[in-house]
C-alpha cells in the first residue's frame, strides 16, 4: 500500500520519502515473517519540492490606463494655463477684441494687419475657442510670416486644440497639430508634452521620453511632467531616472494614485518590499477601484513571504477586474504556498480559462491536485502541461523532465488506489514517464527517480510471484541508481542509496545492501524503513547481533509495530535470546494474539 509521506530539507532541495506498495520480507521456517503493517523502503526526490510552479512568463509591466492618461493631460493643461497667467508671455500680441477691429483694417499695411489679427487671435486664446484663434492667427501669419506673436500665437493655438484633442482621444489628429505647432515654435512646451503622450499612447517609449524631456527644457515649470516621464523611464528599464522624478512628483502628486501606484513600483524593482507596499496601499486608498494597485500589493506580500495576506489582495483584484489572469495566477500560487490546495485549485482554474495554452498554470494546477492527494487529477494536469510546454523547439528541457518526473510520481500514487479496487498498478506508465525526464534532463536526480520507478515495477512483479520478470528491472534499476550515486551531489545520496540498497535485498546482494545502508541510517535516523532494510540485510547475512541491534531501536521508537516486534523476536531466537523473546511475545499479545502465538511456538521449536 501507499503510505507515510514524510518530508526532510536536505540543503536547499526538499526530498519527499515515500512508503511505496511493496511487500515486506517473505517468510520460512528460516526468515522475518511478512508482516503487513512494514511497507516502505524507497525515496522520490523532487526538484522543487513543495512549491508552486513559478511563474516562467514575467508579468508584463503595467501602463497608465486611459483616465489617467486623461488625468495627465488635464493636470498638464491646468498648470500650462496657470503659468500662463502668472507669466507673461514673449511676443504675445495685444489682446485684441474681434468686435472692435477698426474699420479700415483691410487697407492697412500687411504688417500692421497681422499685429491685428495677432491680438484677436490671442483673444480667442482666452477665450479658448482655439479653432477661432487658429483661423485668425493663420490670417496674422499671412499677412506677415516674420511676425513673431503671429507665429508663436499660432504654435500655441495649435497646442491647445492638440490638448483638447487628446482629451476626446482623438490621437492622430491631436498628433498633426503638435507637429504643426512645432514648425512656427521649436520651443512650445506644450507641442512637446502632447507629443510625449501620444507617443506614449503608441508605445514609442524613445519618442515619448524625447519629447517630455524637450517639453521640461523649454518650460522647468510643468513639474506634472514627471509622472507620465517618470513612468516611461521606469517602463524602458531606467530605473533611478524613474526614482529621482516620481520623487519628485510627490511634492505635488502625493494624492494621484498613479504617482504613488508607479512609486510602489520603482520600489518595488528596487527591491524595497515594505516601502512598495506601503505605496500600493496608498494607491489603492486614492483609488479603491485600481485592480494593479491590489494586484502589486499581493506580489509584493509574496516577496515579503506573506502569502494569506497576499492572496487577500489578489482576490480584491480579481473581484474588480474578473478576467485579471495574472491577479487569478497570483491568488492561485499565493494559495498554494498557504497550503489552502482546494481554493488554490479555484483559483488556477479560473488562470485556466482566461489563457488555457499556458503550460505553467496547468503545473501549477498539477502540483495543487499532488497536494490535494488527487493524483489521477495531478497526472491529467501534468500532462497537458507537457503538452503546451514542448509545443515549441525551444522549450525549456529541465522543466519539462521536471514534469515528467512527477507525472511518474503521481502514477505511482495511484498504486494505493489501485489495490483498494483491485485494479493494477501503472509502475510501466510511470518507468516510461522517468525514462522520458531522463532523455530531457539527464540528471543525477532523474536517473535516482527512474531508479525509483524501476524498483517498483519490480516489486509489482514480485507480488505478482513473477520473479524472472522483475529481476531485469531490478538489474537496470541498480545500474541506474549506480549511475545516480556516482553523478550527484550529497543532497540526493542519501535517497539513493535507500533505494539501492532496497534494490540490492531483493537481489540477494545483502552485503551490497548492508554498504549501502549503514551511512544512510546515521544521516537519516528518522527513516525507519533504512534501518528495517538494514536490520533485514545482516539477519539475512546472519549477523544477527547486528540484526537485533537495528530491529530494537525501531521497536524502541515505535514500541507497538507489529511488523518491528516479530522481526526482534525472530531475530533473537536466532540469537538463542530466549528471555528477550517471551518479552516480546508478552508485548505482541495485545496487539496481534496470532503474531505472538506464532513466534512462542517458533521459539519452542527452535528450543529457545
Amino acid at each position: 500500500m501507499l503510505r507515510n509521506v514524510l518530508h526532510l530539507r536536505i540543503g536547499i532541495s526538499l526530498v519527499i520519502i515515500w512508503a511505496v506498495c511493496i511487500a515486506p520480507l517473505a517468510a520460512s521456517a528460516q526468515d522475518l515473517l511478512a508482516v503487513s503493517t512494514i511497507t516502505g523502503n524507497s525515496v522520490f526526490v523532487f526538484r522543487s519540492g513543495a512549491r508552486a510552479a513559478k511563474r516562467y512568463v514575467p508579468v508584463s509591466k503595467p501602463k497608465r490606463t486611459r483616465d489617467q492618461r486623461l488625468e495627465s493631460v488635464t493636470k498638464i493643461k491646468r498648470q500650462y494655463d496657470t503659468i500662463a497667467k502668472t507669466t507673461p508671455k514673449v511676443n504675445r500680441a495685444k489682446i485684441v477684441d474681434p468686435y472692435k477691429l477698426p474699420a479700415n483694417i483691410k487697407t492697412l499695411p500687411a504688417a500692421d494687419g497681422s499685429k491685428l489679427f495677432a491680438g484677436v487671435g490671442e483673444y480667442y486664446i482666452e477665450q479658448k475657442d482655439y479653432q477661432k484663434a487658429i483661423e485668425y492667427f493663420t490670417d496674422a501669419y499671412t499677412l506677415d510670416p516674420k511676425n513673431p506673436t503671429a507665429r508663436t500665437g499660432f504654435s500655441e493655438a495649435l497646442a491647445m486644440k492638440g490638448t483638447n484633442l487628446l482629451v476626446k482621444e482623438d490621437a492622430e489628429n491631436a498628433k498633426s497639430n503638435f507637429l504643426e505647432a512645432l514648425k512656427y515654435d521649436p520651443k512650445n512646451s506644450a507641442a512637446y508634452f502632447g507629443l510625449g503622450e501620444v507617443y506614449a499612447e503608441l508605445d514609442q517609449t524613445a519618442d515619448a521620453i524625447a519629447s517630455y524631456e524637450k517639453s521640461l527644457e523649454n518650460d522647468k515649470g510643468l513639474t506634472e511632467i514627471y509622472v507620465p516621464l517618470g513612468i516611461l523611464y521606469f517602463q524602458a528599464g531606467e530605473v533611478a531616472k524613474a526614482d529621482d522624478l516620481l520623487t519628485k512628483a510627490l511634492a505635488s502628486s502625493a494624492d494621484s494614485a498613479q504617482t504613488q501606484f508607479f512609486l510602489g513600483m520603482v520600489r518595488s524593482s528596487q527591491n524595497r518590499g515594505e516601502e512598495a507596499l506601503a505605496a500600493f496601499k496608498k494607491a489603492q486608498t486614492l483609488d479603491p477601484k485600481y485592480p494593479e494597485a491590489y494586484f502589486n500589493a499581493g506580489e509584493s506580500l509574496v516577496r515579503l513571504k506573506r502569502n494569506e495576506e497576499a492572496a487577500v489582495e489578489y482576490q480584491k483584484a480579481v473581484e474588480l477586474k474578473p478576467d485579471y489572469f495574472d491577479a487569478w495566477l497570483g491568488l492561485a500560487d499565493a494559495l498554494y504556498e498557504a497550503g489552502k490546495y482546494a481554493e488554490a485549485i479555484v483559483a488556477y482554474k479560473a488562470a485556466a480559462k482566461l489563457k488555457n495554452d499556458k503550460w505553467d498554470v496547468f503545473l501549477g494546477l498539477g502540483e495543487a491536485y499532488r497536494q490535494a492527494n488527487d493524483f489521477t487529477n495531478a497526472e491529467v494536469n501534468y500532462n497537458l502541461a507537457t503538452v503546451f510546454l514542448t509545443r515549441n523547439a525551444d522549450f525549456n528541457k529541465e522543466a519539462a523532465a521536471d514534469i515528467y518526473s512527477k507525472i511518474g510520481y503521481v502514477i505511482g500514487r495511484q498504486c494505493e488506489i489501485n489495490t483498494q479496487k483491485f485494479q493494477p498498478c501503472k509502475w510501466p506508465l510511470a518507468v516510461r514517464s522517468m525514462e522520458k525526464a531522463v532523455e530531457l534532463g539527464g540528471s543525477p536526480l532523474d536517473n535516482a527517480n527512474l531508479g525509483w520507478a524501476l524498483y517498483n515495477a519490480a516489486r509489482m512483479d514480485i507480488s505478482a510471484r513473477q520473479p524472472d520478470i522483475a529481476k531485469p528491472k531490478l538489474e537496470l534499476a541498480r545500474t541506474t541508481l549506480q549511475k545516480a550515486l556516482a553523478d550527484g551531489g550529497p543532497e540526493i545520496a542519501d535517497g539513493v542509496l535507500q533505494n539501492l540498497g532496497a534494490v540490492q535485498n531483493d537481489l540477494g546482494d545483502f552485503a551490497g545492501a548492508i554498504e549501502s545502508l549503514k551511512g544512510v541510517v546515521l544521516k537519516q535516523p528518522e527513516w525507519n524503513f533504512s534501518r528495517y532494510a538494514l536490520a533485514t540485510a545482516y539477519f539475512k547475512v546472519t549477523d544477527f547481533e547486528n540484526a537485533a541491534a537495528n530491529f530494537r531501536v525501531l521497536v524502541e521508537k515505535d514500541p507497538k509495530n507489529v511488523g518491528y516486534l516479530t522481526s526482534l523476536g525472530y531475530t533473537e531466537i536466532k540469537r538463542k535470546n530466549g528471555k528477550e523473546v517471551k518479552k516480546i511475545v508478552e508485548m505482541l499479545r495485545p496487539l496481534s494474539p496470532g503474531d505472538a502465538l506464532k513466534l512462542e511456538q517458533s521459539a519452542k521449536v527452535a528450543k529457545v
